[in-house]
């Protein structure tokens, strides 16, 4: 169990920095801290690159980061398109069970 002090706003900040630098096809990136464990980061990142899905359910890629150690955390990361992100909004699209968009901050290039 890891037993440093993590600062997950921080943490958030530079993960957001680095994606919105390093690839090209993310816009924008949505942090969702609400109801996010301590040491779980989740992203929604707009990726203009996807091709529209409509009936897919969407589900978010997990990156244990430094798993077993002290600094151990998860960075969630859930790729969607414009139309997915508007239909997420207006709720006609289902989030993973458990994220919320309240408070969600948004990061852009």
């Amino acid at each position: 169990m890891p037993t440093t002090q993590f600062d997950r706003d921080s943490m958030a900040r530079w993960y957001a920095r680095e994606h919105l630098k390093t690839d090209p096809g993310i816009e924008r990136i949505h942090y969702l801290p609400t109801d996010a464990g301590d040491r779980e980061i989740r992203f929604i990142e707009l990726n203009t690159l996807l091709a529209d899905r409509t009936d897919d359910a969407l589900e978010p890629i997990d990156f244990g980061i430094e798993m077993g150690s002290d600094n151990e955390h998860k960075l969630y990361v859930l790729d969607v398109t414009q139309n997915q992100w508007t239909r997420l909004q207006s709720g006609e699209l289902a989030l993973p069970s458990g994220w919320s968009l309240d408070d969600g901050i948004a990061y852009t290039k």
